[in-house]
């Protein structure tokens, strides 16, 4: 699989040699503090990828030092569904952690929060592979995660609608607890829906606003 990147890349996000790797990188509205305490919330931040159906979410219990997750979704990218562990591992040298899954080619996700000019923060969002070598790599390839580029944008266009319509409390409640639990397929269709109706709504007024003019000059 090649290597592939999308947004701003760095150094850092750049694959070593040998490995398949890709990655996208966002600059997020917020300050860094913020951004890391906001993809400190693991399922929020996957329950933001626009094309991972989440069918489940629970904690592992037990007392280890990593938090654990068992999950099952299907990515509607590649149609692959998965029933899974994640274990979430801070990373030692940047802000950040990283996902480890027990099943599938895709052995990471590396989550990094840094520093962006103007007080807000980049968030990069690294995937590591382990891809077979012979007969059986072209067929196992379909496995590729090929959501990562509209997961970042996702998050960004999320934090922004947050940061522009949180004194909504109408908004703030719908957006951080039943907007999140729905579908992708049911969140664009209610998008959809809100869409159709603000432009009904629109024509209703140009309707009524055309009526008052020709009933004024009567």
């Amino acid at each position: 699989m090649p290597d592939a990147a999308a947004g701003e890349s760095r150094p850092a996000a750049a694959a070593a040699p040998g490995e398949d790797a890709a990655w996208v990188v966002v600059e997020l509205p917020v300050a860094p503090d913020a951004a890391l305490a906001f993809v400190g919330d693991v399922q929020r931040l996957f329950r933001l990828n626009p094309y991972l159906e989440i069918q489940s979410w629970e904690t592992v219990p037990g007392r280890q030092i990593r938090e654990r997750y068992r999950a099952r979704w299907v990515n509607e990218m590649n149609g692959i569904a998965s029933d899974l562990e994640l274990a979430v591992v801070p990373n030692e040298t940047l802000p950040g952690y990283r996902v480890e899954y027990s099943a599938g080619i895709k052995r990471s996700t590396e989550v990094r929060v840094e520093q962006a000019a103007g007080g807000t923060s980049v968030l990069t969002l690294r995937d590591a592979y382990d891809t077979p070598d012979g007969a059986g790599r072209e067929r196992r390839l379909q496995e590729v995660d090929r959501s990562l580029v509209p997961w970042g944008a996702a998050i960004r266009r999320y934090l922004l609608g947050i940061q522009r319509w949180s004194r909504w409390p109408l908004y703030r409640w719908y957006m951080t607890g039943y907007w999140l639990r729905m579908k992708p397929r049911e969140r664009r269709i209610a998008r959809l829906l809100i869409w159709t109706t603000a432009l009904e709504f629109l024509v209703f007024l140009l309707v009524l606003s055309v009526f008052l003019v020709d009933h004024a000059g009567v």
